[in-house]
């Protein structure tokens, strides 16, 4: 009866375990589509119009003291509406689970000064999105940092 049992049990953990891997594999295609649809609402729509679309209410902004939408306003309250921010996801990971990942990548803020002649302010830097999933399906970020590339020198 033990060897019946065990016949059964290595086949079911092994299916088990696929299913597993499946969920990351999923999981991790998800977030690098919801990261990549985040940046292209950025272009479409500007920053802070992507941010309050992609950022769950209780999403924290690194360096802000609200959550949510008060921290993305404040934010972005003196970025132009001209000003451009893009990015490339570079990695992406997942939770054993499938419900929390992240990505890390480089972005790219671009910020026009007419004022001041034709080139534009760039900065350039290192970014970090923390994902879960949310009970619709979709991908929301709960965390938001991002660090400026060190100025460079002759």
């Amino acid at each position: 009866m033990n060897l019946r049992l065990l016949a059964v049990a290595i086949p079911a953990l092994a299916l088990l375990a696929g299913c597993s891997e499946s969920t990351v594999v999923k999981a991790k295609a998800e977030i690098l589509a919801a990261d990549r649809a985040f940046n292209a609402a950025s272009q479409k729509d500007g920053p802070k119009a992507a941010f309050l679309a992609f950022v769950a209410q209780d999403g924290k902004i690194l360096g802000e003291e609200q959550l949510g939408a008060g921290g993305i306003k404040n934010r972005f309250a003196q970025l132009p509406e001209s000003a451009t921010l893009t990015w490339e996801p570079a990695y992406v990971d997942v939770s054993a689970d499938g419900d929390l990942g992240y990505t890390w990548g480089h972005y790219t803020l671009t910020v026009p000064l007419p004022k001041y002649g034709p080139k534009p302010f760039i900065k350039r830097g290192t970014y970090v999105t923390v994902w879960k999933h949310q009970l619709s399906g979709s991908w929301k970020v709960v965390l938001d940092g991002s660090v400026a590339d060190a100025p460079s020198s002759l």
